[in-house]
């Protein structure tokens, strides 16, 4: 009976270890967002379509720093949330932050540079980024509906004028001229 308990015992750990690589590969395939800051109210989180400057340090699973705009006194960076300026990594893990939080992003390879690298980042790196939203400015319909409404303001009243003016012109040529109009009298009159 005892080797029967081992066996099961055996195929239990089997499936534990599966059940452990598993998951790790899962891991590794998903971005992970770790929010190490959130500011008490939020009134403004980054979206699709928005304007957002961010401040980062870039590291790789060594530990080693490899890009910062903290530490080298930079700019933050700015981007269209949404436009696929950035990895696709920062595209969801930016996406829903509020101005203030900060939030330390771990962005598997498919989601990072992938098979190519980029720089001193390596192929198939795993990349840690700890960000900072610094800014938000709400960019609805691509930034083009101020364009567009100035655009068909300022085409609406010529418009309108030059249709009122062709309407106009239809009914004065459609109307019958004075010979046509005394032509029809005098048919009347000898009725």
């Amino acid at each position: 009976m005892g080797g029967a308990w081992q066996n099961l015992f055996s195929v239990l750990l089997c499936l534990s270890s599966l059940d452990q690589i598993i998951d790790a590969a899962k891991k590794q395939k998903e971005l992970k967002i770790v929010t190490e800051h959130k500011p008490p109210t939020c009134h403004e989180k980054a979206e699709p379509g928005d304007l957002v400057a961010v401040h980062y340090t870039g590291r790789l699973d060594s530990g080693a720093i490899f890009d910062s705009s903290v530490q080298q006194g930079r700019e933050p960076i700015q981007f269209q949330l949404g436009a696929g300026k950035v990895i696709p990594g920062w595209e969801q893990g930016i996406t829903g932050m509020c101005v203030g939080e900060r939030r330390k992003l771990i962005i598997p390879p498919h989601l990072a540079y992938g098979p190519r690298g980029q720089g001193p980042i390596p192929p198939d790196a795993t990349l840690t980024f700890e960000t900072e939203l610094v800014s938000v400015q709400k960019q609805s319909y691509g930034g083009y509906e101020d364009t567009i409404f100035t655009a068909i303001s300022f085409l609406a009243v010529p418009a309108a004028i030059v249709l009122f003016v062709g309407y106009l012109w239809n009914k004065v040529k459609k109307a019958p001229t004075n010979k046509a109009l005394r032509s029809e009298r005098r048919g009347k009159k000898k009725r």
